[in-house]
């Protein structure tokens, strides 16, 4: 019986092709989607279970207690936790602490790359399966170990071992080894190196190592053979029992410690604070959400178009239930019909997948997974219940058929109401579509208004070039403005967007006092710098050009003049206000702008020259002048006076652009966005292409009677206008809704104009005029005498 029920649904599959086509692809290109983010669940799963000793290593965590009551989860420790677990606890075999504060700009002397960092205990390279391809461990104080990535960003295919790397701020850093690549292996433990943490004292010589209410240490233990996980929580209750008695606790009541088994910290349960690299588990629920979206939309196609398809099928379910037919035995029948177009599906599915990861490379994203066979074994499944969802309804209805309705040809298309649910289907299709495609255009619009040229500062025509140690920045500056092509010669500690300095400003009361001290982000820049970014003045004038080597004049941004008590930028222009320790005079107040995240608030700034902090040459370049001719003439002035310095420099536009292109993530979304239309328009050309078919002798009897072509077509077309239009109408008001819930993310964003909205609605006309043009022309063009010659 089962052989006769796939033979058939074989049979009905090849008999109506086209419709098969629409389920089969459109099913597939969904299905896509949804067999890549299991992957990634998957994924999130397998992290850290290549370690050696999986069952015997752990994670501190720490829950304090608030002054509020409400209890912090904590996936962090106190430094001073790991020695005190090592030196007096016997169920201890080995214990590491992690720190992940080494993060900054690194140089080799020839490029200098932005990295992130880990101080680690000696213990790390021995608990963890990180293993070294060349060299050793990184023990001894100012060493590090690079990971294979890393290593070839800053020497090639060089060996790196012995070589060295510089800290702006930490120093040098000597290379002991290189860790071999993790492959298809995952990790929660992330970064570019590892620094040894006899280095730590060195770079954070303030740091107070016995402070046990500083929670940025992650401790991990090993634990000695044959230790039950009680031992280790005992020893953890008593020296929380024993920091109640002799740790001072401020601002909170007190913590507790706990352990986590490595196999525990993927995903997370408890939403740990300080936890990177862990994927809280409902993210990964959430995360899911829009290839479900697509799924249930290619789901609609196939309902809606069996639904449509159901008084064709009538006369099946007629037949077969006079010859005996159970409805069981039906709803059996149709539910194989849906399993096979689902196995096809996933063919075309994997194939999208296989697509996706050659020509839409996104580095977030996780391709391979440990156990393929699982992953398999999951793909089946979801396909089989995928398959079983979209088919069950369709079969109930169709089962439902009685032989008496059947031969008096009482039955009408499903539907609710006036308005049909097959209707209701294709409008929740092209609504969930337009509603996609909105939001993804307005968030793609705050990554381009991010990653190209925007209001806050210019960044064209501007060319970046670091200062080697020891450089006279006032003899090259001399030098490259003398070059054709180059306007202006600035100088500044950093580029906006990076390495802000902190400082304290403060306004001073009649007895010269300092009062209301405020935090505040610091460049130390001049005023070609200023002039070079154009920023808007709103009182006063630029930092002057004839300066001593103490810092006496700033500019203000409008928060900081605000945070010091003045309503009115004007009424701080010659002001006396404090920066740290120094009294220095207002000059001038800029328009606020984004000098860090876009989505963080509005920060107090201060542009103050500072000789000593100075760090980049910041050229302004004639946007008719030739970059590579420009860049090739200073390359020769640098060497001269660097010649054992290799000459770095960045175009800032082609910066800021990689730093917020999102590395394919655009072209992903734009290929989601194309599929979900595809999705909607399959099942829209099945419905149209159904129903002409079935009005194709009404047609010739309208054109015998003097019909032209442009009123039929707009007779078969006026109800799929309708259905479009009903769905622009409910879409495009969600769409705004949700797009301006993103951008109010941002402090700094976009404008919410028209031009998005527009392109959706010329997407759908250009999609219903093609799909509903082109189908119900062919038939209004059919001869006549084709269509009635059986009548």
């Amino acid at each position: 019986m089962i052989f006769s029920y796939f033979k058939i649904a074989i049979r009905n599959l090849w008999k109506h092709k086209l419709f098969s086509f629409i389920n089969i692809v459109g099913l597939g290109l969904a299905m896509a989607f949804c067999l890549l983010q299991l992957i990634q669940v998957q994924s999130h799963f397998e992290k850290d279970t290549f370690h050696p000793y999986p069952d015997r290593t752990y994670r501190i965590l720490t829950n304090a207690t608030g002054a509020d009551g409400n209890v912090y989860r904590l996936a962090t420790t106190p430094f001073p936790l790991r020695e005190k677990l090592q030196n007096e606890q016997s169920v201890i075999e080995k214990s590491a602490r992690i720190n992940r504060s080494f993060d900054g700009n690194l140089s080799n002397g020839l490029k200098s790359l932005r990295t992130s960092g880990m101080f680690v205990d000696p213990a790390y390279f021995e608990i963890f399966g990180f293993k070294l391809a060349r060299g050793k461990a990184a023990i001894e104080p100012r060493t590090m170990v690079l990971t294979h990535e890393t290593a070839e960003r800053f020497f090639g295919d060089a060996d790196p071992v012995g070589k060295t790397l510089i800290h702006p701020d930490f120093g040098t850093f000597t290379v002991t080894g290189v860790f071999k690549p993790l492959g298809k292996y995952k990790t929660h433990l992330n970064s570019d190196l590892v620094v040894s943490m006899a280095s730590f004292s060195l770079v954070n010589p303030k740091a107070s190592y016995d402070n046990w209410l500083d929670y940025n240490t992650y401790t991990f233990v090993l634990v000695s053979k044959n230790t039950q996980r009680k031992a280790l929580d005992r020893a953890l209750t008593d020296i929380s029992e024993a920091n109640k008695r002799t740790v001072d606790f401020v601002d909170i009541k007190g913590h507790a410690f706990r352990s986590q088994q490595l196999s525990e910290i993927s995903p997370d349960f408890e939403n740990l604070l300080n936890n990177p690299y862990v994927e809280p588990i409902w993210k990964i629920s959430f995360s899911l959400l829009i290839p479900l979206i697509i799924i249930l939309l290619s789901g609609f196609n196939y309902v809606n178009l069996t639904l449509t398809r159901s008084l064709s099928r009538a006369r099946e379910v007629g037949v077969r239930k006079v010859a005996g037919a159970k409805r069981w035995q039906l709803i059996g029948q149709f539910l194989i019909e849906t399993m096979l177009v689902a196995t096809f599906a996933l063919g075309v599915g994997y194939l999208g997948l296989v697509f996706m990861k050659s020509y839409i490379p996104v580095r977030w994203l996780t391709w391979e997974v440990l156990d393929a066979r699982l992953l398999w074994l999951i793909f089946i499944g979801f396909t089989l219940f995928t398959g079983f969802l979209a088919g069950i309804l369709p079969a109930r209805i169709l089962s439902s058929y009685q032989p008496v309705q059947i031969l008096k040809g009482e039955l009408a298309p499903t539907g609710i109401g006036k308005l049909g649910f097959r209707k209701v289907l294709t409008i929740t299709q092209f609504v969930v579509a337009l509603v996609f495609m909105s939001f993804i255009g307005i968030s793609n619009s705050q990554f381009d208004y991010m990653a190209t040229d925007n209001e806050n500062f210019n960044r064209k025509n501007i060319l970046n070039i670091p200062l080697a140690p020891g450089s006279d920045y006032k003899l090259l500056a001399n030098e490259f403005s003398k070059e054709a092509g180059v306007e202006s010669v600035g100088v500044t500690s950093a580029p906006f967007n990076e390495n802000a300095g902190k400082a304290r400003i403060g306004n001073l009361d009649a007895k010269g006092n300092d009062k209301l001290a405020k935090d505040a982000f610091i460049y130390a820049v001049d005023g070609n710098f200023v002039d070079n970014m154009k920023l808007t003045f709103v009182a006063g004038n630029n930092i002057p050009a004839s300066l001593d080597t103490s810092v006496h004049f700033v500019v203000l941004n409008q928060k900081a003049v605000k945070s010091l008590g003045w309503k009115n930028p004007k009424d701080a222009i010659g002001q006396t206000v404090m920066l740290n320790q120094a009294e220095v005079i207002v000059s001038g107040v800029v328009k606020d702008f984004c000098i860090m995240r876009y989505e963080l608030p509005v920060s107090s700034l201060v542009l103050a020259f500072n000789p000593k902090e100075i760090k980049l040459l910041s050229l302004r370049v004639a946007e008719a002048a030739d970059r590579g001719q420009i860049t090739a003439s200073l390359s020769g002035i640098w060497k001269k006076y660097h010649p054992h310095e290799s000459f770095v420099y960045s175009w800032y536009d082609q910066q800021l652009y990689e730093n917020y292109s999102e590395n394919g993530d655009r072209d992903f979304t734009r290929v989601m966005v194309i599929i979900v239309f595809a999705i909607a328009s399959m099942g829209l050309l099945g419905m149209v292409t159904y129903t002409t078919e079935k009005r194709t002798k009404e047609v010739g009897v309208r054109k015998v009677m003097g019909a032209s072509v442009v009123q039929i077509m707009q007779l078969l077309s006026a109800a799929f206008l309708k259905i479009m239009l009903v769905a622009a109408a409910i879409a495009l008001p969600i769409g705004y809704f949700l797009g301006s819930l993103f951008l109010n993310i941002f402090t700094y964003h976009a404008k919410l104009g028209p031009g998005v909205f527009l392109i959706c609605l010329g997407s759908l006309s250009l999609i219903g005029l093609l799909t509903i043009g082109i189908q119900t022309y062919k038939t209004a063009i059919t001869n006549p005498a084709k269509t009635l010659k059986t009548d």
